[in-house]
């Protein structure tokens, strides 16, 4: 078994029974790279979704948004609530191993260069990446509750999602 294959192994069982438990439903797939989960608190929809890398690399980030329950107009089409994506809400960040728009800031099986030749070994095991997501991700929770940014949360400018929503308001 790959690196790759054993981790989204574990993330299902392991992140996917966690995030069930705090009241999240797993979303129909649409694509293979994307495990999207949403729930509904109050009149919005929170919502998140596990992205894997593309060329199959052992590495994957989370997404997640906060939209209206009731939906949003987005690029000319209203796009209901329990069909949100983490890109089509006004608020969105993603949760990774640290901060940084890299694809080395993904949790992912290889370790940092120095934390490598720190430890003398190039990776960490499977199960040591999802505990890391695991701890993380109450960071995406409080962020929800909120709006306080952790250690591990980058945050997207609600700018594009202006630009989008005005070119439908435009159009």
């Amino acid at each position: 078994m790959t690196d790759a294959h054993e981790l989204r192994e574990l993330i299902k069982a392991r992140l996917f029974p966690y995030v069930e438990g705090r009241g999240f439903i797993r979303a129909g797939s649409r694509h293979l790279l994307f495990t999207t989960f949403r729930r509904f608190v109050g009149n919005n929809a929170q919502v998140f979704n596990v992205q894997w890398d593309k060329r199959g690399a052992p590495r994957f980030v989370v997404n997640f948004g906060e939209g209206p329950k009731a939906g949003v107009s987005l690029w000319g089409r209203h796009i209901p609530g329990d069909e949100l994506e983490p890109q089509d809400c006004p608020e969105s960040g993603r949760l990774q191993r640290k901060r940084g728009p890299y694809l080395r800031c993904w949790f992912q099986t290889t370790k940092p260069l120095l934390e490598a030749v720190r430890t003398l070994e190039r990776s960490y095991p499977v199960a040591t990446v999802v505990d890391m997501a695991v701890a993380a991700f109450p960071e995406v929770e409080a962020w929800w509750e909120n709006r306080t940014v952790g250690p591990h949360l980058c945050i997207s400018s609600p700018d594009s999602w202006r630009v989008a929503n005005a070119a439908t308001s435009a159009g």
